[in-house]
């Protein structure tokens, strides 16, 4: 009973999490821009504003993962990336749609309206003057899946300015283009514990996007579950028991931007996602409960790792 308790505090504290503002990130400024929504009209995303000493060697855009805005995570990076000589915006998807999180529901926010965020992210920064071709993105667990997303024309064809760098850290790769058209070098962070989105998965689609041409660097961490870069107060084993997890999930992007999954086409996928197609996943490959801790030592390694990937490739 006492590790079912701690669990339930424990995940009830990853929710919370989401409801922190962008100003309770340490060490940014904050800010905001417009976004289109894709159902119409626009929003304005609330965002912070890590700004390195001019001139910057170049700026992340940093997407947050299913527990939305994290000082441990978004904030870290944020004042790491700024010491290393790189600015930062780190954005807020969730708050202003008046979402909590989407650890046990991913339908509460489409990933194509992330990816839509994110690019008037990189609109936004090009706006503020720094160069259209030193933007990088990285984004965490959901968001890394938004990283992945905008590297590849499959899943974003109508965006004509792309990020030079993407940053996925334990993306959800359950989807993956038949036919990838890589537009960004990727940097690829798996978790060898990791048992809510898994890595075989993402190790695919990375040697798939090698394949088809892309620059790639994809490094596990050994020791390490999903959102090891978390709170470093949490270092024991957690069990989140109502996590979403996508391990034994896998589907593709067709070239005409359908969906196929277990020899069944899902029509007009790309942009907009099939309910078809979710609700499948959902019933023939969807489990609950996932284990999470914070790597102290691997949160080290993957900041200097990510650093070092942006100034070999920035």
């Amino acid at each position: 009973m006492r590790t079912h308790r701690l669990a339930a505090v424990v995940a009830a504290c990853l929710v919370t999490f989401a409801s922190v503002s962008q100003a309770q990130l340490r060490g940014g400024a904050a800010t905001s821009f417009d976004a289109p929504v894709l159902t119409g009209g626009s929003i304005t995303l609330p965002a912070v504003l890590y700004k390195a000493s001019d001139p910057s060697k170049g700026v992340v855009v940093l997407i947050h993962g299913s527990d939305g805005l994290n000082d441990h995570r978004e904030g870290h990076y944020g004042r790491a990336l700024v010491a290393a000589g790189y600015s930062a915006l780190a954005v807020d998807t969730y708050g202003p749609r008046g979402i909590t999180g989407t650890i046990a529901d991913q339908s509460k926010l489409s990933i194509w309206q992330q990816d839509s965020d994110a690019f008037a992210a990189r609109r936004y920064l090009v706006a503020q003057g720094f160069p259209a071709d030193k933007i990088a993105i990285m984004g965490f667990s959901r968001g890394g899946t938004v990283a992945f997303h905008v590297a590849d024309m499959n899943f974003t064809p109508n965006e004509a300015d792309r990020f030079k760098l993407a940053i996925p850290f334990y993306a959800a790769c359950a989807t993956r283009p038949r036919q990838p058209k890589p537009t960004s070098a990727l940097y690829v962070v798996l978790a060898e514990k990791d048992d809510w989105t898994g890595t075989k998965n993402c190790e695919a689609a990375a040697n798939a996007h090698a394949a088809a041409g892309g620059k790639v660097t994809a490094k596990l961490y050994m020791g390490a579950s999903h959102g090891f870069d978390g709170n470093p107060e949490h270092t024991r084993l957690t069990r989140v028991w109502d996590a979403a997890t996508l391990v034994d999930c896998l589907g593709f992007i067709e070239p005409d931007g359908s969906a196929s999954y277990e020899g069944k086409v899902y029509p007009n996928y790309v942009g907009g996602g099939n309910s078809d197609f979710a609700t499948a996943m959902n019933k023939t490959c969807v489990k609950k409960g996932a284990t999470v801790w914070t790597n102290v030592t691997q949160k080290e390694a993957v900041t200097r790792d990510v650093i070092d990937f942006l100034n070999a490739n920035m």
